[in-house]
This record gives structure tokens, sequence and C-alpha cells, in this order.
């Protein structure tokens, strides 16, 4: 057998195999051996009639459609071995007659394993970011905490302001505009986008008892409501007494402390990894990746079950989601692949820095790692150990813990050593967010109990 391989854009590779007529011929007399087992043919017992009768029996040809449809598998097979190349897809596959109408000329067309052509990573520099908490960030973290622990006051004199929120009901609507029914009622948050922005905009200065008219965007129609009552958040005061009802802390001045510690700690983390992301872009700008579309198409199916299992754990459907959005799969699938090919090539990236730092992951740090799951998802360790061995979840714990570890070595090549913090993000840009991400499928989130197979998360 002779096995020619071109490649092709997009990581393709073609390959022409030659099957010489010997091997053909071997085939067929292995076709005719399996068939007249197999077939009655009149007037003969079962595995004595002649080839030839046999074939006229099956149709002109039977034979050699069975001879090539179990030979080409197995020349294929040989020929990518010999090629020494990694196939992701199943090949197209095109025979022919040989030269001279001997053997075969089979022609398979597949997709293969991109090769990824790493720059000199430790040459790209990048500054580290670093902005402090402000009294400014911690004044707005209390008003947050105090604007969730207010009330709302009846204010019928007062015109509605952004933040006021409004019992109305709806008196006209458009038919079929089912956010707006006629006769609804509804208690809304000027601001808040639960209504269109037409209508808000309308509400905006009406106190109670009056009626307004909005004429909606695209021609829609238009929607009539009724004001029933303005609504105003009282606060409550900014004191001691504020803080003992809203936390553990005894004073207000302590309950600033424990903000800032904790608006510190989240703002750490999300320079981390902002800090990862402007890494990994940037060498990602300088590393060649010849990304198959299958790769992508694949992942794009991931991003799909992700959000569809998201969306089933809040009883909502995949379809239902999609006329709420008024779109249909091609379109949501056409706006998940930048996300889905981003993430396709951070993987190909950091598998490819882990081999070449020859990051390895040990026992004893995989045994740590299921500790850390085991403690985040409130089970005992043999059971975690046990959920991890189906499906090859195992594999892709441990797959992700060598790409934090490439994440780790581009960061510190690209921006420098990690100053002293108080606290680190460890998750691979574009990979799961913990150490419970732990199959290779997807981005699931970590599940309730090991029992559970997965939830999602896009």
């Amino acid at each position: 057998m002779k096995v020619a391989v071109r490649n092709e854009p997009g990581s393709r590779a073609v390959l022409e195999i030659e099957v010489p007529e010997e091997a053909l011929a071997r085939a067929m007399d292995q076709a005719y051996a399996s068939l007249v087992r197999r077939v009655s043919v009149p007037g003969f017992r079962r595995g004595k009639a002649p080839r030839a009768i046999l074939e006229r029996h099956l149709g002109e040809g039977s034979i050699r459609e069975e001879a090539i449809r179990t030979l080409v598998p197995a020349q294929y097979s040989e020929a990518i071995s010999q090629a020494g190349i990694a196939p992701i897809t199943q090949p197209a596959i095109d025979v022919k007659d040989g030269e001279d109408g001997k053997g075969l000329r089979v022609t398979a067309t597949v997709d293969v394993y991109p090769d990824v052509t790493l720059p000199d990573y430790r040459a790209i520099h990048i500054e580290r970011e670093s902005h402090p908490i402000a009294d400014e960030d911690v004044d707005r973290a209390l008003e947050d905490i105090r604007a969730r622990h207010g009330r709302l006051a009846s204010a019928p004199d007062e015109a509605a302001r952004r933040g006021d929120f409004v019992l109305l009901t709806v008196t006209a609507s458009p038919a079929g505009f089912e956010r707006l029914q006629a006769g609804k009622e509804m208690l809304v948050e000027l601001g808040g986008g639960l209504l269109p922005q037409e209508v808000e905009t309308a509400l905006e200065g009406t106190r109670a008892g009056e009626t307004r008219t909005a004429q909606l965007a695209s021609d829609q129609g238009e929607v009539t409501v009724r004001v029933d009552d303005v609504r105003r958040k009282e606060l409550p005061p900014l004191d001691d007494a504020f803080a003992k009802t809203v936390s553990d802390q005894p004073t207000l001045a302590a309950l600033r402390e424990g903000l800032h510690a904790r608006l510190a700690a989240e703002r750490a983390d999300e320079e981390v990894g902002a800090l990862q992301d402007r890494v990994v872009d940037a060498v990602l700008a300088q590393t060649a990746i010849d990304l198959p579309e299958s790769l992508v198409e694949h992942e794009v199916e991931h991003v799909l079950e992700d959000l569809a299992g998201r969306l089933q754990s809040r009883g909502l459907t995949l379809d239902g989601y999609l006329r709420s959005a008024g779109k249909d799969e091609a379109a949501l699938r056409a706006e998940m692949r930048p996300r889905a090919e981003r993430r396709v090539r951070v993987r190909l990236l950091l598998e490819a820095v882990s081999e070449r730092e020859s990051l390895a992951v040990g026992e004893e740090e995989m045994f740590a790692e299921v500790q850390k799951l085991a403690a985040e998802l409130g089970q005992d360790i043999p059971k975690v150990e046990a959920w991890l061995a189906e499906r090859g979840r195992r594999d892709g714990l441990r797959e992700t813990m060598a790409r934090r570890k490439a994440i780790a070595v581009l960061v510190e090549a690209v921006a420098g050593p990690e100053p002293q913090t108080t606290s680190t993000l460890s998750t691979p840009v574009g990979e799961p967010a913990a150490a419970s991400q732990a199959t290779a499928e997807g981005d699931p989130q970590p599940p309730a109990t090991p029992e559970s197979d997965r939830g999602t998360g896009a």
C-alpha cells in the first residue's frame, strides 16, 4: 500500500491511498466466503453456492462492494498509522478504481489535531495593573446594602423619578403583546429595565392617578398605563445600629473596615483574571494555530449544551429562551461562535505551553485537589473519588490543573513574578472556574453532590 499525504488549510489532511490489486483480490475472496455463509441461494446448501451464482443472485458487483466495505476502513487505519497523523473527525472517503482498473485509489479527507507554533513568550511584556480600593468604593457598597434594607413608602403626591417604584395598571396594549397585557397590574422600578424604554420614559414625572400612553418602537403599537401609586424607598440611617442589623459587626466603622477587606479581595481576583486575559490575548496574537472548523463546531455544541442545562435548572427550555429572545438556533450558534473559538484557541495554547515547559500534575497535587473539591461539595473524599472516576472526570481534572500551571507560567513570563497579595485566582482563562470543574467536556459547574451529573455554565 502506498500513501501520499497532502495538507490543506484548516488542519485538514488528504490521504491518497493506493490499494494494490492483490489486496483487493484477497478482500474479495474473504467477502465471498463471508457472504456465501450468510446468504441462502435457491438450489444450494448454505455456504455451497459457487461464486458466480452467488453474485448473480445478489447482483453484479455485490461481492466487490462487500470487499470494499471491509477493506477500505482497514486500509485507512493502516494509512493514518503509516503517515503518523492524528485525526479528530471521521474521514470523508472517496473510492475509485486504481490505474488500469487494477486495485483501488482511496482518497480520505480528515481534520487533524492542529499544530501550535508558540512565540517566544518571554520576550512579550505586559505591565501588571493595580487599583486599590478607595473610600468611594466602600461608600457605594454601603449604599447598595442600605438600598437592600430600605422599605417602600407610598408617595402619591411625588412625581415619579428613576429609582422610584410605580404601581401601575395596563389599560390598553397591542394584541399579542404578552409583556404588557391589558388589565395587568405591575410594580416596577423606573430604570430597572422591566418595561420597554418608551414606557419608562413616559412614566417619569407622573403622579398617582395619572395615565400615560407610549408609542412602542418598530411600529409595535401603543401602550397605555394608569399610575395607581408612586412608591419611594426610605433608607435606614448609616449608624452603628444599621451595622448590627446588616452584619455581625458592632459598629459602622467596623462594617466599613470589613467591606474594605472584602472589596480588596474581590478586586485582587478581578485584576488577576483581567491580567490573565491580557496575557493570553497577547500570546495568542503571536501564536500560529491553523484551527480546524470541526473543533470550533464541537465547542459550540458544548456551549449550547451548557446554556440548555442552565436554563433547565431554572425550569426553562432552550426553545422558550429562543422565543423570548426573538432568535432562532442558527442565530444563537453564530453568537456563540466567537466565544467557542477563543476557548478552543486558549485550550490549545495552554496545552502547547504545558508540553513545552514539561508541566505535569503529580498524584500528591491530584489528591490535594480532590480534598479541596470534597470540601467545596461538602462530601467525603471516597465519594468524590468515585464521582471523578466516572466519564473521564479525573482525567479532565488533571488536564485543567495542567492548564492552570501553564497560565501561571505565561503570566510570570509576560508580566513578571506575582507581587505579595492576599488573594489569587488560579483558574486559566477560558477554563472552568473552580477545582470542581472535573470533566473534560464543556465547562460544567460542580454538582451539589457527587451523585449529580452536572449543571452547566456558559
